[in-house]
């Protein structure tokens, strides 16, 4: 067994020389690679063992040129570095009842991060913020005296749609949608293939297109999208008000979303709206801590 698939080696036979040669997977640059195993190797005549040798580095110099001139990348070390993992969490008292943590961030094409603690320390996690790629530092603020709190931070991943905008009118009673607004999107069409959020080579082909908002006076608004992405653990719901905010997770959706109805927005104001399909990355070391006496 090599790299845990099954190759059934082929024996080659000369009378002065007995070997296996075996292929194992396909290397990250796509070339087959031929091993020699010499357990079997009884060489009689030293000419010969000379030639073995000779070929055998000749062929090696051959593949890896032609690897090197293919260009194709390496997409599992890829893959690593886009999603890779936090490290060097730290939890601080800042004073008896805030607790500040701050980390590493080592991915390329991070989302953002969730902080998340478990309420019952059983390795149970909730989320407590969203925090944009650039994040390194949070503060807990405002917690019991004398309690253990333990942390961890996940990074997520994925890529959004475009953004769509609407503007609210102006206080009065919220209507209900039209019956075409009332229309769930149907699903994406059968015979197209969905791409993976989950590698660097088709997450910019897995992120949802057309997403368009439509008011539903005063202060509602239904956002629908076309979805592409085929193994989201979820969608995320971002919103900002001003063209000078931030984006922020305003909603976890269900894998395979295209469209929500949403109520209660504050009046005459822009917002401006993106989804995203995500996938959780791998999290932090934990961290723990426990506050101090009521101040």
């Amino acid at each position: 067994m090599v790299g845990q698939r099954r190759f059934r080696p082929e024996i080659y036979f000369d009378p002065a020389v007995v070997y296996f040669v075996s292929a194992r997977p396909a290397s990250p640059l796509g070339v087959e690679t031929p091993a020699l195993f010499a357990g079997y190797l009884f060489m009689t005549k030293p000419f010969l063992k000379s030639c073995l040798i000779m070929a055998f580095a000749l062929w090696s110099e051959t593949m890896g040129n032609q690897a090197i001139g293919s260009g194709k990348p390496d997409m599992p070390l890829a893959d690593a570095k886009a999603f890779a993992a936090p490290t060097d969490l730290t939890a601080t008292l800042a004073d008896p009842i805030n607790i500040d943590l701050k980390w590493k961030n080592h991915a390329t094409d991070a989302a953002g991060y969730f902080v998340e603690y478990s309420p019952n320390l059983n390795g149970e996690f909730d989320i407590i913020a969203a925090l944009p790629p650039d994040a390194t530092s949070y503060r807990h603020p405002n917690l019991m005296p004398q309690t253990r709190f333990l942390y961890r931070v996940l990074p997520f991943f994925g890529k959004a749609s475009n953004v769509a905008e609407i503007t609210t009118g102006k206080q009065g009673p919220q209507q209900n949608p039209s019956p075409d607004l009332a229309k769930t999107v149907p699903p994406s069409p059968s015979h197209e293939v969905k791409k993976s959020v989950k590698s660097t080579l088709t997450a910019a082909e897995a992120a949802p297109t057309d997403l368009k908002a439509t008011l539903i006076p005063p202060a509602g608004v239904k956002l629908e999208w076309k979805d592409h992405a085929k193994d989201e653990d979820g969608y995320l719901l971002e919103i900002k008000s001003g063209k000078n905010s931030d984006f922020e997770v305003s909603a976890f959706l269900n894998p395979g979303t295209t469209s929500l109805i949403s109520y209660d927005f504050p009046f005459e104001t822009t917002f401006y709206f993106r989804v995203r399909p995500f996938f959780y990355g791998k999290p932090s070391n934990l961290a723990e801590k426990t506050t101090g006496l009521s101040p």
